[in-house]
């Protein structure tokens, strides 16, 4: 799966960490360091494992625990509305 940042949200990373703003909800929502990071692999182009190799290379984390995380964080992401499916 390849998704998309919504075109609908306003964000800015801060000091190493992602603020999101879901202009359809007008909610202000703030990321940790790893999901700021996920975030901004999100480019519409790079796919699920292409995010999670990414991850195990940038932090201490195994393959199997990063990608049930990401795949998490990314559900949760399209189900607010902050991502979208690239067909």
């Amino acid at each position: 799966m390849i998704v998309a940042k919504a075109p609908t949200t306003a964000w800015r990373i801060i000091e190493g960490e992602a603020v999101i703003l879901s202009m359809e909800t007008k909610v202000l929502r703030g990321l940790n360091p790893l999901g700021s990071r996920v975030w901004e692999l999100i480019d519409g182009k790079r796919s699920m494992d292409e995010i999670v190799g990414q991850i195990v290379r940038e932090f201490d984390v195994e393959t199997r625990q990063a990608d049930e995380d990401v795949r998490r964080f990314v559900q949760e992401l399209l189900d607010k509305g902050l991502v979208t499916p690239v067909k």
